[in-house]
């Protein structure tokens, strides 16, 4: 049975419960020797930067042709984060930026390098999950299970990738939205892989992999499939224009942002 799905609306924020993430956080990050630091204002900040498609996918007959990732039409996009700070792993081994009043918080994995960091923003909710060293992925699918899916936003990284498959892209952020039997279901994160041909596909994956820090992901989940019912963890929209308009909330705006920061270090 799938979890719920997240939908496009606003949550309701409980300042109890930011006060307490925030305590509890700043313990946490002592005690493990996280090195967080305040974060320059970002010049992209209030802005959804993106190009309509990534290097290898075409837009779905779902959606317009024209559908891009900077909604230049319709209401401005609201503001970002007013102070951002920068995490950095104990081991150095990455970096990136986020809201101020956001928190991390280390997950326990396996020995070794693997890293995994919860990111939780002022209601509480995971809103990404950076992991390195990913093992055990997997999978195919046939091809008649494959349902159109658009690229809303596809933005270059300057991140690592080792990736030589046929299907491989240039590493970037993605927003993308999948076909469900009665909803769009939309995910975002990095990858440097065309996620399908002719504008479908069934099996998605927000992952990148390098040398260095394996196979790696920063986003909402791993990987999404063509289920009718969508997958767990992703946003439900009724229309396509509805994942847009997400876009131009503070929400998304800050999670870009903070994907986008990504760096690997060393």
């Amino acid at each position: 049975m799938h979890a719920p799905h997240r939908t496009g609306r606003p949550v309701v924020r409980k300042t109890a419960l930011v006060a307490t993430a925030a305590a509890v956080a700043a313990l946490s990050l002592a005690a493990c020797g996280v090195s967080i630091s305040p974060a320059s204002p970002s010049a992209q900040s209030g802005t959804a930067r993106g190009s309509t498609t990534q290097a290898g996918t075409a837009p779905s007959s779902a959606g317009s042709a024209g559908a891009t990732g900077t909604a230049s039409a319709g209401p401005t996009a609201e503001p970002t984060a007013a102070q951002w700070k920068t995490y950095t792993d104990p081991g150095r081994n990455v970096s990136f930026e986020l809201p101020a009043d956001w928190i991390t918080q280390r997950v326990p994995g396996k020995a070794g390098k693997s890293l995994r960091v919860d990111v939780r923003d002022t209601s509480g909710d995971v809103v990404a999950t950076l992991q390195t060293h990913i093992s055990g992925l997997g999978g195919a699918c046939q091809p008649k299970t494959a349902r159109p899916y658009t690229v809303l936003a596809s933005i270059p990284l300057q991140i690592p990738s080792s990736n030589k498959s046929a299907a491989a892209v240039a590493p970037r952020f993605v927003y993308r939205v999948i076909q469900g039997g009665t909803q769009f279901y939309a995910s975002y994160g990095i990858t440097d892989q065309a996620a399908g041909a002719d504008g479908k596909a069934c099996l998605v994956y927000n992952a990148v992999q390098s040398d260095k820090l394996g196979i790696y992901m920063f986003g909402d989940v791993l990987q999404f499939t063509s289920a009718l019912d969508g997958s767990a963890g992703l946003r439900a929209f009724a229309t396509i224009a509805d994942a847009q308009a997400y876009m131009r909330t503070s929400d998304y705006l800050n999670i870009q942002r903070m994907v986008t920061s990504l760096r690997a270090l060393g």
